[in-house]
């Protein structure tokens, strides 16, 4: 045990206190300053003293708070291109089987002009059976057919990008009323399912953040118990010398910072990374749906809150294990 330390710790900060009280106002906030800086310094020293040890308390933080950033982060991506392909979104009008491809592209010359619509485009029936035969495995079936029994189909883009799903609604209740359609379908209805999922998803990981929240509590907790189990005596000698106790937690509520404050900051640069690896394969996929969106890192209020949970955890967590277990210290 570093004794020479110690002493020298407990007398520079004792002859500090005493002063203060000669001191003041603003010598005794410095004089607070001071001690509180020193009382840092040797904290962090010591967790460079045990290099190995402070890297795994670290690197297990840092991983149990990547884990639901990353999450978090994927799941706004999701949200966020989610609304774009909205305003993509389409409406198909399926005809009545019996009218020709002559009545569908009358029907759309007029829906062009209709004051909600941007765009109508004819899929005849031919067409809709090509499409059918390429991509729905039923070629040979559909051979035997000896006629064609595909409606054609309107394909409508609405104006309003920003539309939301009751006003589309509306306009679709309307197209489905007209004389030549036999029902209307909107083309995004598996985006609000999506976004459900997205929504539920979300929940979820707030509740799996908070328990790995948690798990960062008892890291640091039993980091903390090792310490002060190895520094029994010296806790014991300073008790008898008259240290409160919040001179003794002191010290070990600052480690609770560095574990927190290194730890959120690692699990920072590995979410980023991470998602800097994942920005590829995202970009691909976005273009197949028709849409740019590049996927977007941790904001820096996303980023902020990270590393301040971590904090808090660290500390929160040394100061539970230190207070418990300073009751059952024995000085003697």
């Amino acid at each position: 045990m570093d004794w020479d330390r110690f002493k020298f710790w407990a007398r520079r900060r004792n002859g500090r206190a005493n002063r203060a009280g000669r001191l003041g106002p603003i010598e005794r906030l410095q004089a607070f300053c001071a001690l509180q800086r020193d009382i840092a310094k040797d904290s962090f020293h010591r967790l460079r003293d045990a290099p190995l040890a402070s890297a795994l308390t670290v690197l297990v933080i840092a991983i149990a708070l990547t884990l639901p950033a990353d999450f978090h982060a994927l799941i706004r991506n999701a949200q966020e291109a989610s609304a774009g392909l909205e305003a993509t979104s389409r409406i198909s009008l399926f005809l009545k089987p019996e009218l020709s491809n002559d009545v569908a592209r009358r029907l759309a010359e007029r829906l062009r002009l209709h004051p909600k619509l941007a765009e109508a485009q004819v899929i005849s029936k031919e067409e809709g059976l090509r499409e059918l035969r390429a991509y729905s495995g039923f070629g040979d079936a559909l051979e035997a057919l000896d006629y064609n029994p595909l409606p054609a189909v309107i394909s409508l883009k609405p104006k309003d990008g920003r539309a939301t799903p009751d006003q589309l609604q509306v306009l679709l209740a309307e197209l489905s009323g007209l004389p030549e359609a036999d029902f209307a379908q909107f083309d995004t209805e598996w985006l609000s399912k999506l976004r459900a999922m997205l929504a539920m998803a979300d929940r979820a990981i707030v509740v799996f953040g908070l328990l790995l929240g948690l798990g960062v509590l008892f890291i640091v907790g039993n980091t903390i118990r090792l310490e002060l189990q190895h520094r029994r005596e010296e806790i014991a000698v300073a008790k008898l010398l008259g240290a409160t106790d919040g001179f003794i937690i002191r010290p070990f509520l600052y480690a609770g910072f560095w574990y927190g404050l290194l730890g959120g900051g690692l699990a920072w640069l590995l979410s980023d990374l991470l998602l800097l690896i994942l920005r590829g394969p995202a970009l691909e996929l976005a273009e197949l749906y028709g849409s740019a969106y590049r996927l977007a890192f941790l904001s820096w209020e996303e980023s902020e809150l990270l590393i301040g949970a971590s904090v808090v955890l660290g500390v929160a967590g040394a100061w539970a294990v230190v207070f418990y277990h300073l009751r059952q210290l024995d000085p003697d």
